[in-house]
């Protein structure tokens, strides 16, 4: 059996991180959800979102401790463009609200903060490449 590089172990830890992060933050996001359209057992699912929401930060934390320093460039950037796209999103839906038009869900703020942070990750490490 050959011996796995320390650079790859690196990748695929960081790649696990990463992966657990987007289903750790998509479980917290659904089981939200459904408290909203199931009345039933809130406590369950509020507990599931906030085990969800814990676990995403810890993943989050995890992948960011792996960073070398051109990583961390790439993740400042991609944080400022979701920084943002979020400030840019808000600003607007508050003109909008102005003229009538429905409010946004403050849940829908940190899942477009996300979005917006995974295509800055994309875009960023697709220049640094």
């Amino acid at each position: 059996m050959p011996i796995q590089s320390f650079d790859d172990d690196l990748s695929n830890r960081r790649r696990a991180s990463l992966a657990s992060f987007y289903i750790a933050a998509i479980v917290s996001a659904t089981s939200i959800g459904f408290v909203r359209g199931n009345p039933s057992f809130p406590k369950q699912l509020v507990s599931l979102s906030i085990a969800g929401a814990v676990a995403s930060i810890w993943f989050l934390l995890r992948f960011l401790r792996t960073n070398d320093e051109r990583e961390r460039q790439i993740n400042y950037r991609a944080l400022t463009f979701a920084f943002i796209g979020t400030l840019i999103f808000s600003l607007a839906t508050g003109f909008l609200q102005s003229f009538g038009f429905h409010s946004v869900s403050w849940l829908g703020i940190p899942a477009l903060m996300v979005v917006l942070w995974s295509i800055g990750l994309i875009l960023y490490s697709w220049r640094y490449q």
